[in-house]
């Protein structure tokens, strides 16, 4: 009997401590949950830093518990696209499409559109952005640069048909790339003066998904 009760006094011991780490995740999770609600009210105040700052806090804590990988694929996707949507509108491009490659070392290649609709916006602004520094003007490069991008749009579209920003971006890119072909020099002028196309409705990070 006395076994018994102590076999009993352990299992009810094991149980509360399996119980307690279940709860603390939840708490910490749940905190985690509001400093992306506080990130989102950050973003909508127009400080895309400390919203930036705040995903980045996110991130670092999933990672520091190991968690990355086993909470919800749509909120690990949210925390990795909004972080690329606010580097991106700092034009910070580099960092932006890093962001988005978190996702593919998680989860391999993703088929969420989203992501292909922002790596094609960033490979039109640095596409523009590499041929406005260079000191050669090299419009095939240029052009190159932009059919990367307007592949990734193409398969933006592909998997969410009925998006209104991947056809308008997609369609666009596709646009001044097919006049780059032409080497019609004024084409290549109108084309730096529509320097901040694409464009897409601005879309607070929490609104995304």
């Amino acid at each position: 009997m006395a076994r018994k009760r102590h076999g009993r006094t352990i299992a009810k011991i094991v149980i509360g401590v399996v119980l307690a780490v279940i709860a603390f995740i939840g708490l910490q999770y749940n905190s985690m949950v509001n400093e992306m609600k506080r990130a989102a009210a950050d973003y909508s105040q127009g400080d895309a830093e400390t919203a930036l700052k705040r995903y980045e806090t996110v991130e670092q804590k999933l990672r520091a518990y190991g968690a990355m990988r086993i909470i919800p694929a749509k909120d690990r996707q949210d925390l990795f696209l909004n972080e690329a949507r606010l580097l991106y509108s700092m034009k910070k491009y580099d960092d932006a499409a890093e962001r988005l490659e978190k996702e593919n070392e998680i989860s391999g290649v993703t088929t969420d559109g989203r992501f292909f609709l922002m790596r094609g916006q960033i490979g039109f602004r640095r596409a523009i952005q590499t041929y406005q520094q260079s000191t050669k003007k090299d419009v095939n490069l240029l052009e190159e640069n932009l059919l990367g991008a307007e592949d990734s749009l193409r398969e933006a579209l592909r998997l969410a048909p009925a998006d209104w920003d991947s056809k308008y971006n997609f369609e666009f890119v596709n646009y001044v790339r097919q006049n780059l072909a032409s080497k019609n020099d004024g084409k290549v002028k109108l084309l730096m003066e529509e320097e901040a196309k694409p464009q897409t409705k601005e879309l607070p990070p929490e609104l995304a998904g």
